[in-house]
């Protein structure tokens, strides 16, 4: 028999979902098939089901259209067979906007129009109930709106200054470490993973989610582990799970040019997994066409563009002339998505200071890209709970002027201004422009001015525009003035965000 989780009427870009009671044979994720099309007016969407364990089966379904919608199952199991329903699509609420899309070449809007503004961080889930809660007050206070998550658990360490090396209540696959049954899926653990991506929609929060990577280090086997076939076979499970999650983006892989070898080294190999039929997957079965991206070892290779890629993310301290360059080959948006973390480890990696992290964030949006940012402090030597990896509250001290900048950007028609390299030098002060009708400036305090800024209008103009001056580093509004026409030296704080608009 079918039964609807929710009411017969969903919110657009919600979710719908249908149980069904059916067979358990000896491995129902292999020998059971369901699917169902789901019919608005002409149109027809086909979702496939999964089974959720104890002889449950399921349907999950984004509407994006309102109105009346039937759907009807198909399957090879006769009690799965032949099932129908309807439900009503009602308009979506306040803060439903819908998924996130490419959008006006560089740029990510949602569904409904609104321009989307990336602000991400890195972090992981499967932690006590008070962590979690803790990190997602954290996101939410300090603005982040897009989460990179493995969806894998993490083995990792060097040895000396970090050592990752948390075991999850429950493994994704039936087995023991090392013997892992990859055609056989542990329900509990997807079931727990996919509560986390929903905790995130909730709080209009992207799930960045990390399909593959090589931090596994024969720990439990996953790694190399898994053929061509067992990555397909996990991939539909996935999108079957959680596709219609309108907050999903799909990663295929962290450092996907990576490979640790059985020394335990590292090394860099392009065809560590089949990116490619992975990619044309999720491009040709994913019925919501969530983003997807490539992610790559900071001095590595950035992956070749391809029509299944819709946005380029990679890893790389230069967060400014790199990513105008990767704009300019790929035509799409690009996400720097780690110019390494702000922290107190040894490593290169993690070890920026607030000043750093604040100004790498700032030149990747004056490039008219986004950027992510992380964390990685030790709070005391014999501690291993690292926000990157770990999750809890943020202690360092560019989240808040991340917002800041974040509320900055976004009072600006943001996705219509490109970098204008005549009024930037590249390093300490760079300039966005609309026109000649509105320009922002950054200007850390490396800028020689003597603490007073030029502006002035592009060419010889009468009139006169609205200045306003920011403390980018202690987050306020310094002056607002009007100036008139003609080349002005305004004095400006040691970090100066200065937005020029023509009146």
């Amino acid at each position: 028999m079918g039964t609807m989780e929710k009411t017969d009427k969903v919110e657009r870009w919600d979710i719908f979902e249908f149980s069904l009671t059916g067979p358990q044979p000896a491995n129902p994720f292999k020998e059971v098939e369901l699917q169902a099309r789901f019919e608005h007016e002409k149109r027809t969407v086909a979702v496939k089901g999964f089974y959720d364990g104890d002889g449950v089966y399921r349907l999950r379904f984004m509407p994006d259209e309102e109105g009346p919608w039937r759907f009807s199952t198909r399957s090879n199991a006769k009690e799965l067979d032949g099932r129908s329903g309807s439900f009503t699509c009602t308009p979506p609420g306040q803060d439903n906007h819908g998924p996130v899309r490419p959008d006006k070449t560089f740029h990510f809007s949602y569904a409904d129009g609104t321009p989307f503004f990336v602000m991400g961080t890195n972090a992981w889930t499967y932690r006590p109930e008070e962590i979690r809660r803790k990190t997602l007050d954290s996101f939410s206070r300090h603005g982040f709106n897009k989460i990179r998550m493995l969806f894998f658990p993490k083995h990792y360490g060097d040895g000396e200054n970090v050592d990752i090396s948390y075991d999850p209540p429950v493994l994704p696959f039936r087995g023991e470490k090392n013997a892992l049954d990859f055609s056989y899926f542990n329900v509990e653990y997807f079931q727990s993973f996919e509560k986390r991506v929903r905790e995130l929609m909730e709080l209009g929060i992207e799930a960045d989610v990390i399909l593959f990577h090589f931090y596994d280090f024969q720990h439990w086997g996953i790694d190399m582990g898994m053929s061509r076939e067992d990555d397909l076979f996990f991939l539909a499970y996935l999108v079957a799970r959680l596709g219609a999650y309108r907050n999903v983006w799909w990663s295929l892989a962290n450092e996907f040019d990576l490979l640790v070898t059985d020394s335990g080294k590292l090394q860099v190999v392009l065809d560590r997994k089949d990116w490619e039929a992975a990619g044309r997957y999720l491009q040709e079965n994913d019925p919501y066409d969530h983003p997807r991206s490539v992610h790559n070892f900071p001095f590595g290779v950035v992956f070749p563009d391809r029509d299944w890629l819709t946005h380029v993310s990679y890893q790389h301290p230069n967060t400014y002339s790199l990513l105008m360059e990767l704009k300019g080959r790929y035509g799409k948006p690009v996400v720097n998505d780690e110019y390494q973390y702000e922290g107190n480890l040894p490593n290169d990696w993690a070890s920026c200071t607030p000043e750093l992290e604040l100004t790498r964030h700032w030149m990747a949006v004056m490039a008219g890209g986004y950027a992510s940012h992380g964390e990685a402090y030790r709070i005391d030597e014999n501690s291993k709970d690292i926000f990157w990896s770990y999750g809890g509250e943020l202690v360092g001290g560019s989240p808040r002027r991340l917002r800041f900048m974040k509320e900055i950007l976004e009072s600006c028609p943001f996705q219509e201004m490109e970098p204008d390299l005549m009024k930037s030098e590249g390093r300490d002060l760079f300039c966005l422009r609309r026109g000649s009708e509105l320009y922002l400036y950054f200007k850390t305090p490396g800028f020689k001015d003597g603490g007073r800024l030029f502006i002035g209008p592009p060419e010889a103009v009468e009139g006169s525009y609205q200045v306003e001056v920011y403390d980018a580093w202690n987050c306020w509004l310094h002056r607002r003035l009007v100036v008139h026409s003609g080349m002005n030296a305004l004095p400006v704080p040691p970090w100066a965000a200065i937005k020029v608009a023509w009146r």
